[in-house]
């Protein structure tokens, strides 16, 4: 199989395998237990968090282990809602992971969180956002660094210095940031960033917050005094160092580069094959090297994909976190995309070990598919079942 879902998860990263393998040997232990073994493993949790601290520019105090985004977003969220007040808004943009949109929901009620709009190219509008913060101040603004399902870039960095300017906490969600583009975080005026080890070749199930200095003592989960007192409960050691040896490798080797013209020649080539029938959403913006979602001609989606699957190839619709919910992906819909097309699309996204052959390939695999399902729909009659 070909596999490309890499935003969905990517597959384990070989360092960290290896240091994953190691620490059931070497770190097992409870890093609270005052016996040398335990201090062996405190060490070792130490050495992660400074380490991943120097990775993404922050200091060591800054990091809290997790147990993934999900868990990072809705306790960041829920501080938030728990400093703001009664009455304060929360401005997050509308093409937000479903992990901040429903949390800001959840923790500070509906009618208090204002969306941001984003333009057709899938990117914010800081032209709105500034024109909004003259008539008013939120409590907080949250903002992703890289959409899931279209890979658009957004302005998370000007976003984070009209916070600045304006003294406004400001949260980004860089989860399917990290690992893949160049650069650290600068934190005058940012309250948190959100990281999930599995994005980047890191076990499932971990990952962190880092938050600034005036969030620091927040309380994640209550019961001990465990991630500098913000999260209570045994640190998963072999994790996290798994974790921190995957970002490392990610920023020693970055997977761009040649990768990135793979997947423009990839498009290029569906552009020119089908004109007029396919559509690259966020195609004018700057993207993600990996991401490509795609708007195909004639068939659901669903068909492409399950086609494409028996050819070897795994694709997905959209974020692996709204599969089976009802309803065309927000994403889109905020991005102006109609429904019909949002039907017909597709998120191709690729990784470290992903080639240019491979999207070769896949262009290949979608030509047959569009034939095989032509082929199906010219001979379908009255009460004909079609296999999809």
């Amino acid at each position: 199989m070909t596999y490309f879902d890499w935003n969905a998860t990517a597959p384990l990263h070989g360092a960290a395998r290896k240091r994953f393998l190691e620490a059931f040997a070497d770190a097992w232990s409870n890093p609270s237990t005052p016996y040398r073994r335990g201090v062996q493993s405190r060490l070792a949790l130490d050495e992660a968090r400074s380490e991943l601290a120097v990775l993404a520019g922050v200091e060591t105090e800054a990091v809290i282990f997790t147990s993934g985004a999900t868990e990072a977003n809705n306790g960041m969220l829920r501080e938030g809602a728990r400093r703001s007040g009664a009455q304060g808004e929360i401005w997050i943009s509308a093409v937000e992971h479903p992990s901040v949109k429903e949390a800001a929901s959840f923790f500070w009620g509906s009618d208090r969180v204002r969306s941001l709009p984003v333009g057709a190219t899938g990117v914010l509008d800081l032209n709105r956002l500034e024109e909004w913060l003259r008539k008013g101040r939120p409590a907080m603004v949250s903002v992703m660094a890289a959409n899931n399902e279209t890979g658009v870039l957004q302005p998370w960095r000007e976003v984070q210095q009209l916070c600045r300017e304006g003294g406004i906490p400001f949260h980004c969600d860089a989860v399917q940031w990290f690992g893949k583009e160049d650069g650290q975080v600068c934190w005058e005026g940012l309250a948190g960033v959100t990281l999930s080890g599995h994005k980047f070749g890191g076990p499932k199930g971990v990952g962190a917050l880092l938050v600034g200095p005036e969030w620091r003592g927040l309380t994640l989960q209550a019961g001990g005094a465990q991630e500098l007192g913000s999260r209570a409960g045994t640190e998963n050691i072999p994790a996290v160092l798994a974790m921190v040896a995957a970002l490392k490798a990610c920023f020693k080797d970055p997977p761009g580069g040649y990768r990135r013209a793979a997947r423009d020649s990839f498009e290029q080539a569906l552009l020119e094959r089908w004109p007029d029938e396919v559509m690259i959403h966020g195609h004018a913006s700057e993207r993600l090297w990996n991401t490509s979602s795609v708007c195909l001609p004639e068939f659901r989606s669903e068909r492409w994909i399950l086609q494409l699957d028996r050819l070897g190839f795994e694709v997905s619709s959209g974020s692996a976190c709204s599969t089976g919910k009802a309803g065309p992906s927000a994403v889109l819909r905020a991005m102006g995309v109609t429904d019909d097309a949002i039907r017909r699309t597709i998120r191709v996204s690729s990784g470290w070990e992903t080639e240019p052959a491979d999207w070769e390939s896949l262009l290949d695999a979608l030509v047959t598919v569009r034939e095989r399902l032509s082929g199906e729909s010219s001979s379908a009659g009255p009460g004909t079942v079609i296999e999809i």
